[in-house]
């Protein structure tokens, strides 16, 4: 009763598919084509009916524009942005059984080794 509403903060306020199209479209050096703007905006407000967060999908658009990427590519890059943890060091990307227990045969540091052979042992060429 007569007070003033605190002022918005800027951190919680409400985005929009609108709001995130145009930072995408203003961040390209030339206006995409209506065709891919609209795909685009409909790409975007289905993400974030789905309950994502803005940062995610700005983080995304941002991989799509510097990619030069379909719209339809926009929730993998989003799941890549959300879902992307840290690498093991070394890791080959093949997973843990990608590993394997023993040295790789390198003939230039154990030139007195002998070369595996890829049909077993004593397997003939």
């Amino acid at each position: 009763m007569g007070r003033t509403a605190p002022a918005p903060d800027p951190s919680t306020a409400e985005v929009s598919a609108k709001d995130l199209l145009g930072e995408y479209i203003s961040a390209c050096y030339r206006r995409p084509p209506n065709k891919t703007i609209g795909h685009l905006g409909k790409e975007i407000r289905t993400l974030l009916d789905e309950g994502f967060e803005p940062e995610p999908i700005r983080a995304a658009l941002e991989r799509l524009r510097a990619k030069s990427l379909h719209p339809s590519v926009l929730a993998s890059l989003v799941n890549d942005v959300v879902n992307a943890g840290p690498r093991a060091a070394g890791a080959s990307g093949g997973g843990p059984w990608a590993r394997t227990t023993t040295p790789a045969y390198v003939p230039y540091q154990n030139p007195d080794a002998p070369a595996p052979s890829s049909f077993g042992i004593g397997g003939r060429r």
